[in-house]
């Protein structure tokens, strides 16, 4: 399926794999929920828009989200890392 519109996007109830090369950051944006994204009848993403957020609101969550690290033990900070490890991360 072609999108005419941004509106038919934003109405469509899933995105396949060669519609999301067409989709703009507009009809993204214009999603009343998270689309699964399919390929051959099977769901293989989500496309999920992101609500724009105040710079006031998101230096706040930075400042919780380092208060909450800066709160962890040693021994925590290590189960993370080791769970990270295991996923590929560095």
């Amino acid at each position: 399926m072609t999108f005419a519109s941004n509106e038919d996007a934003a109405m469509s109830r899933s995105i396949s794999i060669e519609e999301l090369h067409e989709i703009s950051a507009e009809a993204i944006q214009a999603l009343p929920r998270p689309v699964p994204i399919k390929n051959d009848g099977a769901t293989v993403g989500v496309l999920m828009p992101l609500p724009r957020t105040s710079p006031e609101y998101m230096r706040k969550v930075l400042a919780d989200i380092d208060a909450a690290a800066a709160r962890r033990t040693p021994e925590e900070n290590a189960v993370i890392d080791r769970l990270l490890a295991e996923r590929g991360a560095e």
